[in-house]
């Protein structure tokens, strides 16, 4: 189930507000009237001047009420504008000046999305998917009945198949180029990581191990791995083709490329987050100052 998240605006029937898109440098407005003006920019996705806007207002009123929600809404204003790392750092900023707060869980959030954004292809390094990893634990640790838990888990998820298509596809390729061994140290990763057992890739993991084993003249552990493969995917194409092998049959590279699973080249991001917009949170303190 996919929850929802609509943008904090928390709307108040105000007076004279302006719609002058730019924050004029010697703004004397109140801030709560900056602050509703930020909150059109952002419904009209403008978030360059919306970010801009709440920006100046924490800087110019940091003691008023309206400051705080401007830095939450700064978070969301920077991550819709692709600047992620900034996002990151806005969000750090909240969590640490307002632990308690009652939308911190949404901070914690927005940072871990983030990350996640960032997450590169499984060809290259993934320091980015660590970090969201860590990022999405924290906030499943830290508020396990929040909105926000349920996604991360799912994201989580993502997160360690992404790692898992980094494994498979340098396993991959040192079992392409005869390099028996370093596949097979990464394959048995696939297979033993907790993490990564639940992975639709752990199939073709054993039928690497078998067939790295049977290569590398360890016909036991090759028969091993074999019989967990079958005694797990019997009726799957990984199964026949290590058996054709330890019955001795060549078995050309072709053959296990055709059974390959497609590995995933653009960010995970897209995969889950189509139809899931990340917003400020909810509208359900309307009226109402923090």
């Amino acid at each position: 189930m996919k929850k929802a998240l609509f943008p904090l605006v928390l709307i108040l029937t105000l007076a004279g507000c302006s719609s002058t898109p730019d924050l004029p440098p010697e703004d004397k407005r109140p801030p709560e009237v900056i602050y509703m003006e930020g909150v059109e920019m952002l419904r009209a996705e403008r978030f360059k001047t919306a970010a801009k806007l709440f920006e100046g207002l924490d800087q110019k009123h940091p003691f008023s009420p309206w400051a705080t929600r401007s830095q939450i809404n700064l978070i969301y204003s920077t991550f819709k504008q692709d600047q992620f790392e900034e996002a990151i750092s806005n969000a750090e900023r909240f969590i640490r000046l307002h632990p308690r707060h009652p939308h911190v869980a949404y901070a914690y959030y927005m940072r871990a999305l983030a990350f996640y954004q960032q997450i590169a292809d499984p060809y290259r390094d993934q320091g980015k998917t660590r970090e969201a990893i860590a990022a999405f634990r924290e906030l499943v640790k830290r508020f396990p009945n929040s909105d926000y838990a349920f996604d991360a888990k799912q994201m989580l998820t993502l997160c360690m198949y992404r790692l898992a298509e980094q494994e498979m596809v340098i396993g991959r390729y040192y079992l392409d180029q005869r390099e028996f061994i370093a596949a097979s140290n990464r394959f048995r990763r696939v297979v033993e990581d907790k993490e990564f057992s639940t992975t639709f890739y752990v199939e073709e993991a054993l039928f690497g191990l078998a067939y790295a084993h049977y290569r590398l003249g360890l016909l036991n552990e090759a028969r091993n791995y074999a019989s967990v493969l079958g005694h797990n995917f019997r009726d799957g194409g990984f199964y026949a083709l290590a058996l054709d092998a330890l019955d001795g049959r060549t078995i050309g590279d072709g053959e296990i490329a055709s059974l390959r699973r497609h590995v995933e080249e653009e960010s995970l991001f897209k995969r889950f987050f189509q139809g899931l917009t990340p917003g400020l949170p909810g509208m359900e303190r309307l009226g109402k100052q923090e």
